[in-house]
């Protein structure tokens, strides 16, 4: 007979947070404008795919990015994170 492992307590996932991950992905493609996922990816110093999963809400962007983004576009952190300025 075969047991199932309960979930190990540790570290929480990235999902289980309290974060909106498509509302911050969808504030991602509104700074990302007309410019391709490939190019916008490039300037990121990320692959295409890494941002398609940001944009699509699937991971969180790490701190490097957020910043990169908030010095180009003049946007603050909190607002890419959360939406409010």
């Amino acid at each position: 007979m075969n047991k199932v492992k309960q979930k190990a307590a540790g570290r929480p996932r990235r999902s289980d947070g309290d974060m909106d991950l498509r509302a911050l992905g969808s504030r991602l493609r509104q700074l990302r404008a007309q410019t391709t996922q490939e190019e916008f990816a490039t300037f990121l110093g990320i692959s295409q795919a890494q941002l398609s999963k940001y944009e699509l809400g699937q991971s969180a962007p790490p701190l490097g990015v957020l910043v990169k983004l908030a010095e180009k576009y003049g946007k603050s952190t909190d607002w890419i994170l959360t939406g409010r300025n």
